[in-house]
């Protein structure tokens, strides 16, 4: 692998050291949590265990269990999957971050695919708590809940897993990058950063920008720290000089031209296919985002969306922003 290119995929780590340790949290506690049913009480089983060779023929061994824990008793089936679920926790919990974090698209492979695998590989550890709480109520049901500790799709995950999302790092080469399939997987808490190797279409991103994501493509490291302190989803490329670099960010006020900074774009429009992806199909997305980034005029447009968020009238904030603009305002 690169030099550079392992350079990038740290950054990226850097990056991404918050929701790694929002998941690692998640599994902790559903670890402990593990820990304590286990320590409640194991059953007759562990009773039998316990009282050893003095109790043997002279305690009723689960008469003992019932007594010592009459609510939290387990029998030896449950107690096997609840301790199976643990180690897999604490599997997941002392995992490395190359190999926990980091996919790689081969070439010529699918995106979608290669992202879709690393959330339900990583949320077997979601499985793996829903499979302890599920024993622990007496409602697993085998032939339901058997494969949650094997794999949990992302289409499954609900909200509290979504807003502790396992973050990923995706190596992916440029001609393979399309980006709007990331579309499916952006909500709650979930930070995905791609790194491109080789040529891309000028704007991939673009296509993944809506009100509430923040979506950053930066071929150095600009803007990389307010996709690390974003709450919520969140997605940004790394690429090649050549290509757009921007900043969609959701805090940056109510209008789409507020939200969105342009530092660097293609002084021309591409012309050539690159991987599937047409001039045409490439040009749209640089057009689109100049589409985007474009202020409303004066006179077709309301007063609040011609200038910066923050309180107060939008006439006065207005005023104010253009004084300071011309150095007028003392």
């Amino acid at each position: 692998m690169p030099s550079d290119s392992l350079d990038r995929v740290r950054i990226a780590l850097d990056a991404l050291a918050r929701p790694r340790e929002t998941y690692r949290s998640a599994i902790i506690a559903a670890h402990g949590r593990a820990k304590a049913i286990l320590a409640e009480g194991g059953g007759a089983e562990r009773a039998t265990l316990e009282l050893g060779q003095f109790g043997a023929g002279r305690i009723d061994a689960g008469r003992f269990a019932a007594l010592a824990a009459p609510k939290s008793a387990l029998d030896y089936l449950s107690r096997t999957r609840i301790e199976a679920a643990a180690n897999l926790l604490r599997a997941f919990a002392g995992a490395d971050d190359d190999s926990s974090f980091v996919v790689d698209v081969p070439r010529g492979g699918r995106l979608r695919f290669a992202v879709a695998s690393a959330f339900a590989q990583l949320g077997c550890a979601f499985g793996a708590a829903a499979t302890i709480e599920l024993v622990r109520a007496g409602r697993f049901d085998a032939a339901l809940h058997a494969d949650l500790v094997d794999a949990l799709g992302f289409d499954l995950w609900g909200k509290a897993e979504r807003s502790a999302a396992p973050p990923l790092v995706v190596r992916v080469n440029g001609e393979d990058l399309r980006a709007g399939v990331l579309g499916d997987f952006l909500d709650g808490g979930v930070h995905i950063a791609l790194v491109v190797e080789g040529a891309c279409s000028p704007a991939p991103l673009v296509r993944l920008i809506t009100p509430g994501t923040l979506v950053l493509q930066t071929a150095d490291t600009t803007g990389i720290d307010r996709f690390t302190k974003f709450d919520g989803p969140a997605v940004m490329a790394m690429v090649p000089s050549a290509a757009a670099c921007f900043l969609h960010d959701p805090n940056g006020g109510g209008s789409i031209w507020q939200r969105l900074h342009i530092w660097n774009r293609p002084a021309s429009l591409p012309r050539k296919t690159l991987g599937g992806s047409s001039g045409r199909q490439q040009a749209e997305e640089l057009l689109q985002l100049d589409a985007l980034a474009e202020r409303p005029s004066l006179e077709s447009a309301p007063v609040e969306s011609l200038v910066p968020s923050g309180s107060g009238d939008p006439t006065d904030r207005l005023a104010s922003w253009l004084l300071d603009a011309a150095g007028l305002s003392n």
